[in-house]
């Protein structure tokens, strides 16, 4: 798989931008709010079918447009004769013309295609300056880096993700109108059913991401512990009362979280207690690693490498390790420091670095 390229239309601030990539590393230049991170967004909503940094799918969308266009040229280099695959998400208020539409359409080759169809056709691996929270971070933070992969390379999984978030949202309504004498305890019967038959399927996919993670070779050597929120229906019937006394879930995979150890003085410890900042940033540096790995392995493809204004974050072996892996995968990689740009440049046989001239990108020579 290749990205051959992106163009946007009326996507935050940028009115119009269409950039080729080369076979292996983009380097993004400019300043910080000159539209950088956008073009990292729009190549990561096209493979998740999300946005990393809009709370609403709206907001993606310039001030004063009804909408917004991002379009991905793919080619699958293991089938040259299949030629490219143009991928399009229009984005919308829910409202284009007068009439209503959907917030999300999306096509391949100008046909339309459900969402979930899209999704997967190529994946992207995206490490921002945000994600070096995850360590110390909340355990929602953490949760949502695994569900990413998942939800993006597993049908399976982002049907049981979405139908379990619908279940838990019903399942609490239902919870506080038990606990204010609206509702019987015996309504809950069906709805137990229910979550725990999607939040078993989130789980096994959870424990099989994070003991694959277990395989891969690092100069490290992490170890990581999931820690489920173990939902049975032993536990339901367990938990019953004090949830109706709290009116909301306290157990299953909306509560589960996951800890990285690190050995020290001969035993493993955990690096957000223990650690120091360089090797809590250092794990990170592996998650992603894994992630990496793990998309090529579901794949029998490299993902795509996107490192937004990240380097500057890492120190000396960190950076290293980084930029070794933008050998090996096609990137694209942005930051502010000319100097950083074109030493990524000279490390890889096929690579341009694009500047920001204001609105404008142009080719950097």
């Amino acid at each position: 798989m290749k990205i051959n390229g992106v163009s946007l239309q009326n996507i935050r601030k940028i009115a119009s931008l269409t950039l080729k990539l080369p076979q292996q590393t983009t380097v993004i230049l400019g300043p910080n709010a000159s539209g950088k991170t956008t073009i990292v967004e729009a190549l990561a909503l096209i493979a998740t079918g999300e946005s990393f940094r809009a709370g609403k799918i709206e907001e993606i969308i310039s001030f004063d447009e009804e909408l917004g266009r991002i379009k991905v040229v793919v080619a699958d280099l293991a089938d040259s004769e299949s030629g490219t695959d143009e991928i399009e998400a229009v984005l919308t208020h829910g409202e284009v013309q007068g009439k209503k539409t959907a917030k999300r359409l999306f096509s391949v080759n100008n046909i339309r295609r459900r969402q979930k169809d899209v999704v997967g056709k190529f994946y992207s691996v995206v490490f921002r300056p945000e994600d070096m929270r995850l360590v110390e971070g909340s355990p929602g933070r953490r949760r949502s880096f695994l569900d990413t992969p998942l939800a993006a390379l597993h049908q399976e999984y982002s049907r049981a993700a979405g139908e379990y978030e619908k279940v838990l949202r019903r399942r609490n309504k239902l919870l506080a109108q038990i606990r204010d004498g609206e509702q019987p305890k015996t309504t809950l019967e069906y709805w137990n059913l229910s979550l725990l038959k999607h939040g078993q399927v989130m789980q096994q996919h959870r424990r099989d991401l994070l003991q694959e993670f277990r395989q891969v070779k690092f100069p490290v050597n992490f170890l990581i512990e999931y820690q489920p929120s173990v939902i049975s229906s032993e536990r339901l019937v367990q938990y019953a009362n004090r949830e109706i006394a709290a009116g909301h879930t306290l157990i299953g995979p909306h509560k589960d979280d996951f800890y990285i150890t690190i050995s020290m003085e001969g035993e493993y410890r955990d690096i957000a207690t223990y650690g120091s900042r360089g090797q809590q940033r250092l794990a990170v540096l592996w998650l992603k690693f894994c992630e990496l790995q793990y998309a090529a392995a579901v794949l029998n493809d490299k993902p795509l490498l996107l490192l937004d204004d990240i380097l500057s974050e890492l120190d000396k072996d960190s950076k290293k390790l980084a930029l070794a892996a933008v050998q090996d995968y096609q990137s694209l990689v942005t930051t502010i420091d000319e100097k950083v740009a074109l030493e990524i440049a000279a490390q890889t046989t096929d690579s341009k670095i694009f500047r920001f001239v204001g609105s404008v990108l142009e080719e950097f020579k």
